[in-house]
């Protein structure tokens, strides 16, 4: 099964994320946000149920950056909402803890950095594992050096035969 296609779905996300959004005026910032937060979220479900790529370590690390560009439209979303809930001041002092559980701008910045590590971790744990699992695929290699041999064809041969 063939998946050439995802490479133009792809290229539709970064291009709506980067330009077609920009065309919601910004008086409505957070709609922006919002739409960027949509987008990024369907495209990381498809992407973990559609499987596009051959390799399961390539999939976990689409996943896991999708994940992390989700993050931080949720962490701008997040400190656009503390903001104006703050600038407001009509449900008194401390309404914007109570909402959102934050007490500081800052403190949904940090949450987000320690989630986007904790996804960065998980890729890098992927990475190794494949690593490892690469490392123990047997390869044929020559009795007298053990090196890789030299299997070089000839002009107008197509495949190797062993006798």
């Amino acid at each position: 099964l063939t998946f050439y296609w995802w490479e133009a779905l792809e290229l539709a996300r970064k291009l709506t994320l980067t330009g077609a959004v920009l065309l919601i005026e910004e008086q409505r910032a957070f709609l922006r946000l919002l739409v960027a937060t949509v987008i990024c979220s369907v495209y990381a479900v498809g992407l973990a149920i559609v499987r596009p790529y051959k390799r399961v370590e390539d999939t976990l690390l689409a996943v896991a950056a999708s994940l992390v560009l989700l993050l931080s439209f949720l962490c701008a979303n997040w400190t656009t909402i503390f903001i104006k809930v703050k600038e407001r001041e009509a449900c008194g002092p401390g309404y914007e803890r109570e909402l959102l559980g934050f007490r500081d701008v800052n403190k949904i910045g940090y949450a987000m950095i320690g989630l986007a590590a904790v996804a960065v971790f998980f890729a890098f744990v992927g990475g190794f594992v494949a690593l490892r699992r690469f490392a123990r695929i047997p390869t044929i290699r020559l009795a007298s050096t053990r090196q890789a041999p030299e299997l070089t064809l000839a002009t107008g041969m197509t495949y190797h035969l062993f006798n």
